[in-house]
């Protein structure tokens, strides 16, 4: 059985593997950089690092969302680099069986982030793939911002 942080965006229900999370923090404004991209709400400091702060409603939907006051920074371990993805809640730590994952065949939902969907009795949630999330446009921006 995997365990996966479960949280809420938009009204969805995601999966991260726990091994790909290093923290989850409280919410706090970053600093914007100047002509970064929409997703991209800028930095903050972590660990006396440079974090990039990633409005992840904005990377999946392309709609801003409005960072209420119950919003976490889940600081995720992405291609050698932490960035922090911000998410309207945190749901908890789930165990899965193998029996409520469904892989993601490339047939059905041509999205390679998606990893798979856990169906539970509530909902259906949705598993991404933290190292698949950003088209190589992304990825070479994000390597530019808080090389750590």
């Amino acid at each position: 059985m995997e365990q996966f942080i479960v949280f809420e965006n938009n009204q969805q229900n995601f999966a991260l593997d726990i091994s790909k999370i290093e923290r989850i923090i409280e919410y706090k404004q970053p600093k914007k950089i100047p002509e970064s991209s929409e997703y991209l709400l800028g930095i903050i400091e972590y660990n006396d690092k440079i974090l990039p702060i990633i409005d992840l409603t904005n990377r999946l939907y392309n709609i801003q969302s409005s960072h209420q006051e119950d919003a976490k920074i889940v600081v995720i371990l992405w291609k050698s680099k932490q960035i922090g993805l911000v998410v309207d809640a945190i749901l908890g730590i789930h165990s899965f069986s193998e029996e409520q994952y469904e892989q993601n065949n490339d047939s059905q939902i041509s999205k390679e982030y998606i990893r798979g969907f856990i169906k539970s009795e509530e909902d259906i949630t949705i598993v991404l793939d933290t190292d698949q999330i950003f088209k190589e446009n992304q990825e070479r921006e994000l390597m530019l911002v808080g090389n750590n």
